[in-house]
């Protein structure tokens, strides 16, 4: 029962870190001066490999039999943690 509760949490912080992505990369693609450009790129892109790499480490855990699952919890864990401090997020 727990695991389902940790999941079903976990799937709403994914979607609402989707979101706060989205609205991110909204917010960085906006016009600007060119040089600042490429700074704006490679930010969005570590924000958008961090969230890849939660999102990765969910799927495991979503699909993991009993073997491991407190590593992968760890693991998602360090993750989403790497994750809000990359974009700022307050949790």
């Amino acid at each position: 029962m727990s695991m389902d509760l940790y999941m079903t949490t976990n799937e709403a912080l994914l979607r609402e870190g989707k979101v706060r992505l989205d609205k991110l990369a909204l917010s960085m693609r906006s016009p600007a001066p060119a040089f600042s450009a490429l700074a704006r790129r490679r930010k969005l892109m570590n924000f958008e490999a961090r969230y890849a790499e939660v999102s990765r480490r969910s799927e495991l855990l979503r699909t993991a039999g009993t073997e491991g699952v407190a590593d992968l919890r760890v693991g998602l864990e360090k993750a989403w943690d790497a994750f809000r401090s990359e974009i700022g997020w307050k949790a």
